[in-house]
C-alpha cells in the first residue's frame, strides 16, 4: 500500500515561518480533558442561517465575486467548491505565506481587494481592528453558534472580542497545541512528558531535529529555558534564552523547514522527534497508519504559568485562528454568508479534516453533527481520543499564541546560533 504522506505537499510549513512578533498569556480558558458532543442546537442554527442566508443572497443585487486571503485550507477546493455551487459565486483565493504579511497587506491597501482574512489570534483584537481593516460582525446573529464549540471556546471568547468585548471581530475554528512531535518507538512520550523540553534537548542530543519555524523555535526555546515569551525579559533572561537557543542548535541532528521530510526521517528512525512540534505536524503521518509519530506536551510548565488552577503550569503553545471580514470599501454579502457557511457542520468538518497534508481539530467539534463526520482515523490523526480527552489534555497544557514584544532581539539571536552551525 502507499503510503501517501511520504509525498504530502507541506506547504502549511509557512505557517508561522515569518509569523515574526505572536505567541501568548493566557491559555485556553477553561480547556477540558474531555470534549464530548453537545446538543446540536447551535448546529441546527448553522443550518438554519446557512439556507436564510443563501435566499437572501438569491434575491439581492451585489459583487458577485469573493476574495479571500487565508490560511491553506480555508482556500482549496474541498471547502470552497461547495460554496460556489450554493451561492453562484466566483471566490479568489490566495494562501497566506504569513500572518505579518498579510497584515501589511491590508495595511497597503489591501482593503480594497480582500473581503475575508484569516489570520491565527491576536492580530484581530491588537492590530486589525484598532487600525481599522476589519469590520466587526452582528453578536446576535453569530452568538447562537458559539454552542457547537468545544469546551474553553464558549460565548463570550476573547480572542474573537475586541477590547472592550463590544465587539465580535471573527469567527473561531482551526486550533491546536504545540509543543514537540515525537516517534515514541524511539523515544517514551511519557519520559518526555514528565521530563520537558530537556528531554529533547539534551536527553536527544544528536538524534532531534529541528522543525525551522522560526517563530515557534523562538518561542519554545523560551519555554524550554523556564519563562513564557510573551513579555518583556530581563537581562538575565534574554542571556538564558541565548544559552538555550545555542544550545538547540548545537544539539541538533538536522535542521528543516520541511515537516513532510522530517516526518518520513521519524518513520525511517533517522530523527526520534522533532522541536517544536504541533497535533498537526503528525497529522498527516497519524493518518497513514503512522500512529507512533505524535505530538506530546510537557506535563509541566514555567513557574510564571503555575496556578491554582494548573498547578503544573503550562509548557506549551496553542495557536487558535480567527476569520474576519475585510473593511472593504466595496463590500459584499458574500463575505458575511462565507463566514456562516463555514460554521455548517459538513464545511466545518472540511476545513477540519479535508485540507491538503494536514488535518487540524475545529472547535465546532462540540457539535454531534460536525463530529459524526470525522472517522476513527480522522480522529486518531489529531489525536482526538476518547471524548476528545487525548487532545483536550494537550491543549490544557498550552499558552495561547499572543504577541513577543523581545522578538527582533530573540530573533538576532536564533540567527546567529543558526549562523554558527552552519545551517
Amino acid at each position: 500500500m502507499t503510503n501517501v504522506y511520504r509525498n504530502f505537499s507541506s506547504s502549511r510549513r509557512d505557517f508561522i515561518r515569518s509569523t515574526a512578533s505572536l505567541a501568548a498569556t493566557v491559555g485556553a480558558a477553561g480547556m477540558l480533558p474531555a470534549m464530548s458532543a453537545r446538543a446540536d442546537s447551535g448546529a441546527d442554527y448553522a443550518n438554519d442561517l446557512w439556507e436564510r442566508t443563501k435566499a437572501e443572497l438569491a434575491g439581492g443585487n451585489h459583487r458577485m465575486e469573493l476574495n479571500i486571503h487565508a490560511w491553506e485550507g480555508y482556500t482549496e477546493e474541498p471547502v470552497l467548491d461547495p460554496f460556489s455551487r450554493q451561492t453562484g459565486a466566483k471566490v479568489n483565493p490566495q494562501m497566506l505565506i504569513s500572518d505579518p504579511a498579510a497584515v501589511n497587506n491590508l495595511r497597503g491597501g489591501g482593503t480594497k481587494t480582500w473581503d475575508v482574512i484569516n489570520l491565527n489570534n491576536a492580530w484581530q483584537r491588537k492590530m486589525l481592528y484598532p487600525e481599522g481593516l476589519i469590520t466587526p460582525l452582528d453578536k446576535d446573529k453569530y452568538q447562537p453558534l458559539y454552542e457547537m464549540n468545544v469546551p474553553g471556546f464558549e460565548w463570550p471568547y476573547h480572542w474573537t472580542l475586541d477590547v472592550s468585548g463590544n465587539h465580535l471581530l471573527g469567527i473561531i475554528q482551526r486550533y491546536g497545541p504545540s509543543a514537540m512531535v515525537i516517534n515514541s518507538d524511539l523515544i517514551s512520550a511519557d519520559t518526555v512528558e514528565k521530563g520537558g523540553y530537556a528531554e529533547m534537548i539534551e536527553g536527544a542530543a544528536g538524534k532531534y531535529a529541528i522543525l525551522d519555524y522560526e517563530n515557534w523555535v523562538i518561542m519554545h526555546a523560551c519555554m524550554a529555558a523556564g519563562f513564557t515569551p510573551f513579555r518583556k525579559h530581563t537581562d538575565s533572561e534574554m542571556a538564558a534564552y541565548k544559552e538555550m537557543i545555542f544550545k538547540i542548535f548545537k544539539n541538533a541532528k538536522k535542521v528543516s523547514d520541511d515537516q513532510a521530510a522530517l516526518g518520513r526521517d521519524m518513520i525511517t528512525g533517522e530523527v526520534v522527534g522533532c522541536f517544536p512540534g504541533s497535533v498537526y505536524t503528525a497529522s498527516a503521518a497519524r493518518l497513514e497508519g503512522e500512529t507512533q509519530i505524535m505530538n506530546v506536551v510537557p506535563i509541566e510548565g514555567p513557574e510564571e504559568t503555575k496556578t491554582a488552577s494548573h498547578p503544573n503550569g503550562r509548557a506549551g503553545i496553542i495557536w487558535i485562528e480567527v476569520t474576519s471580514l475585510v473593511a472593504n470599501p466595496s463590500p459584499t454579502p458574500l463575505a458575511d454568508a462565507f463566514l456562516v457557511y463555514c460554521h455548517t457542520p459538513e464545511a466545518a468538518y472540511r476545513v477540519g479534516a479535508k485540507s491538503p497534508g494536514t488535518l487540524n481539530p475545529v472547535v465546532q467539534m462540540g457539535s454531534n453533527d460536525c463530529l459524526s463526520k470525522w472517522s476513527k482515523d480522522e480522529l486518531d490523526a489529531i489525536q482526538w481520543g476518547e471524548g476528545g480527552s487525548w487532545l483536550g489534555s494537550l491543549v490544557d497544557r498550552c499558552i495561547d499564541f499572543d504577541i513577543n514584544p523581545d522578538y527582533d532581539a530573540m530573533h538576532d539571536m536564533y540567527t546567529e546560533a543558526k549562523r554558527t552551525r552552519g545551517s
